[in-house]
């Protein structure tokens, strides 16, 4: 094997292992349980959302400059500057965080000593994620090269029980049912698309740093870690999908998320295998949230040009996914959904547009697509108000519109909305600058800040 393709390998594998936290884990064996016998149209949309999307980001931040800023540079750098801050929010101290140590309880600590309270768990986590990331420990570093081989092989084994001996075969899907639609909104709970963002810099530092220096070079091998990546995230969540949708006569269409991913490996593996799996994931947990915080801690504190130091950032941080986590991984997903799906479509334009940026003249339009996208998306936030138990005609309406819409059934309906202001936008008028300058200038005044 040649350096070259030994070095695509290792990046690869390594941003595998950063999309693939642990989290993600709960999400494809409940969408197979929900969809049943319909299990393939539910796994197209999720992975549709679910990889697609996150490698279309990774494509699109190393092409517009391997940055959110750059990924922005069209719309301007106040929204830059929204975006990676709603970014590193959700991937951090709002859902991600908080989500890694309700799963650590729930899959792991529940598991081996149930005894254990929800709130003693994230207490002993937190001080563990704090300890190690105020000085940014190279413990996890050294740890994760032993985890990683750990919970793929666990993974690996899962998956080929599922696929070879599964619980049982798919049945009828459960109510309600997920279909291409649930699958592809499922899929936003990974949250993979709004980390890509920065993960994409991460690889193509990488790659830099093994001493490629042909900037097309660079692009392209990143791009190739990023297939490499997507392929392998892929196959974990085509695997547990069909495990969970052989398992919908086995457990009720209420359970937990957690709970059927500790129940699918028990059938499959045994309960070796489901210790197994909760030491993985608690380590894996650990991990991701070590990491996240980081990159938390840094990006405000480079945010703030240094007036929030790093380690006041990391505390408050630790502090705050803290009380979040104790509300359990179920109510963690609920408060995110709304969050999600406003964010998400917006974020696909965004993405979509720099795609196919060489066929956008006029780059207005990227801010027209932008507004119709979350035009829409603002409205299904506002289906989280029913959940609340207020209720307002208008807000029945406006999802009554949205729920006619084109593409609708899909998940989609932000689409037209989305295409129509764009093509309005892109008539109206636009100071004419190359798009490079556009970037050297949004590095310049950050360096100023």
């Amino acid at each position: 094997m040649n350096r070259k393709m030994t070095d695509l390998i290792v990046v690869g594998f390594a941003l595998f292992s950063m999309f693939l936290g642990a989290g993600n884990l709960i999400f494809p064996p409940y969408l197979g349980l929900h969809a049943g016998e319909t299990w393939l149209p539910a796994l197209i949309g999720f992975l549709l959302t679910g990889v697609g999307l996150p490698l279309m980001t990774v494509y699109a931040t190393l092409r517009s400059g391997g940055t959110i800023m750059t990924l922005a540079r069209y719309v301007g750098r106040p929204f830059g500057r929204l975006l990676g801050l709603i970014v590193v929010l959700s991937i951090g101290p709002m859902f991600a965080i908080p989500r890694t140590a309700a799963t650590t309880y729930e899959v792991g600590i529940a598991t081996i000593v149930p005894s254990v309270p929800i709130e003693v768990s994230s207490i002993v986590f937190f001080v563990i994620v704090w300890a190690l990331t105020i000085n940014r420990s190279k413990v996890v570093d050294r740890l994760g090269k032993y985890l990683t081989p750990f919970l793929l092989l666990t993974l690996f084994a899962i998956v080929v029980a599922a696929v070879i001996n599964p619980i049982g075969t798919p049945g009828a899907a459960a109510e309600p049912a997920y279909n291409f639609a649930g699958g592809f909104t499922e899929g936003y709970q990974t949250m993979d698309a709004l980390a890509a963002s920065m993960f994409a810099g991460v690889a193509l530092s990488n790659i830099v740093a093994r001493g490629y220096n042909n900037r097309e070079e660079q692009l392209s091998m990143s791009i190739r870690c990023g297939v490499i990546a997507a392929v392998l995230l892929g196959l974990v969540y085509c695997g547990l999908t069909y495990g969970g949708a052989g398992a919908t006569g086995a457990f009720p269409a209420d359970i937990d998320r957690s709970a059927l991913l500790i129940g699918m490996t028990s059938g499959l593996l045994g309960s070796i295998g489901a210790y197994c799996l909760s030491v993985a994931v608690i380590l894996a947990c650990l991990t991701t949230a070590i990491g996240l915080t980081v990159t938390t801690g840094e990006y405000f504190n480079e945010l703030s040009g240094g007036k929030l130091s790093y380690k006041l950032v990391v505390t408050l941080t630790v502090i705050a996914a803290l009380l979040i986590s104790v509300l359990g991984v179920t109510t963690i997903i609920n408060l995110a959904v709304p969050f999600l799906n406003m964010v998400y479509p917006v974020l696909m334009a965004l993405v979509i547009c720099n795609c196919l940026d060489r066929f956008i003249p006029n780059k207005n339009a990227y801010i027209g697509a932008l507004i119709g996208a979350f035009l829409i998306s603002f409205i299904d936030g506002l289906s989280a108000v029913g959940s609340l138990g207020i209720s307002a005609d208008w807000i029945d309406s406006l999802l009554e519109f949205k729920a006619n819409l084109p593409l609708a059934s899909f998940g989609l309906s932000w689409v037209i909305p989305a295409v129509v202001l764009a093509i309005v936008c892109s008539f109206i008028p636009r100071k004419k600058q190359d798009s490079a300058e556009i970037v050297y200038e949004i590095f310049d005044e950050g360096k100023d800040d």
